[in-house]
């Protein structure tokens, strides 16, 4: 997914940031879903969101239990508020596809150097985060199509598996396109049999915004998380806090 920052060139590639921590606010809605899901992921980045059913989670911090695979390399942490519907358990995910102008491959050496170099340097945790979970997915590269989220997706949701349920997500990507070609993308959705999340700046959807309960809080960054543009939550940009409405 990319991420903080502005998509520019700078020695001939574009910020991506890959931030595995969002997952612990996907989740809820992933395991809500009928299961198995075939997920499909807009501007996938290594696609390392790919992997919500590889992660242990701890929610609440202090007292929240964990779940997940207790051997995994990767735990993640979210403060929550609200009704939020933590999951029972992890989702089943039986295919997993993503889309990006640049997909980078998380068995090379460049791509992943790339993907450390934005990690904020005094952010150690996200740093040790993002190389166990690119540990994760490369015993099982996801499969990453370069083009265009309008174009692309439609072919994708195509190619998932019949019995499972379609479910195309993304985070902080659509702030990147103009206007009109997020009006096209939110038709393309609107025609696709497929769950629909987002987790995007509380106005970068329109539909989304104009639903809002409450407006977004103005002393810290927050994204609304949408099922089918239905908003749900506020929650932190790199995943460390969910706040149900």
């Amino acid at each position: 997914m990319r991420g903080e920052g502005p998509v520019g060139r700078g020695l001939g590639r574009r910020t991506q940031t890959n931030e595995s921590g969002r997952c612990a606010t996907l989740l809820p809605l992933l395991a809500s879903l009928p299961q198995p899901l075939a997920l499909i992921e807009v501007g996938a980045s290594a696609g390392l969101c790919l992997y919500p059913d590889r992660y242990r989670y701890r929610y609440r911090y202090d007292d929240g239990a964990a779940f997940g695979p207790a051997d995994g390399p990767v735990t993640l942490t979210c403060r929550t508020s609200g009704p939020v519907p933590l999951p029972e358990r992890l989702p089943e995910v039986v295919w997993r596809a993503g889309i990006d102008l640049n997909p980078l491959d998380v068995g090379d050496a460049d791509d992943t150097r790339w993907l450390e170099s934005l990690v904020w340097p005094e952010q150690t945790d996200r740093a040790d985060r993002l190389r166990n979970a690119v540990r994760i997915a490369r015993a099982e590269p996801p499969h990453l199509v370069r083009g265009d989220l309008d174009e692309t997706v439609r072919e994708l949701v195509s190619q998932a598996p019949p019995g499972a349920t379609p479910v195309v997500f993304h985070s902080a990507v659509l702030f990147y396109l103009p206007t009109e070609a997020r009006g096209a993308f939110t038709e393309t959705m609107r025609t696709l049999p497929v769950h629909w999340i987002s987790n995007e700046a509380p106005g970068v959807l329109r539909s989304v915004a104009a639903r809002l309960p409450r407006p977004a809080p103005r002393d810290r960054t927050v994204f609304a998380l949408a099922l089918d543009e239905q908003p749900l939550a506020f929650t932190g940009p790199h995943g460390r806090s969910l706040d149900w409405f």
